[in-house]
């Protein structure tokens, strides 16, 4: 949890990202983003739209 409240610091709150560019902040951390990305939204620090074109910080 420690190590997630850290990474969402990269992203701005207000603010929707494309797949694409969640992946590449992510990528800068290790290598494998999807799983970065996953825990990201399963411990509720961003939400994505149903088809998983953009993120956004959780409120």
């Amino acid at each position: 949890m420690i190590v997630l409240q850290h990474i969402i610091k990269r992203f701005e709150q207000n603010r929707i990202y494309p797949e694409k560019e969640v992946n590449g902040i992510l990528k800068t951390i290790y290598s494998d983003f999807a799983t970065i990305k996953r825990y990201l939204i399963e411990y509720n620090f961003m939400e994505r739209s149903k088809d998983c074109t953009e993120y956004w910080i959780k409120d």
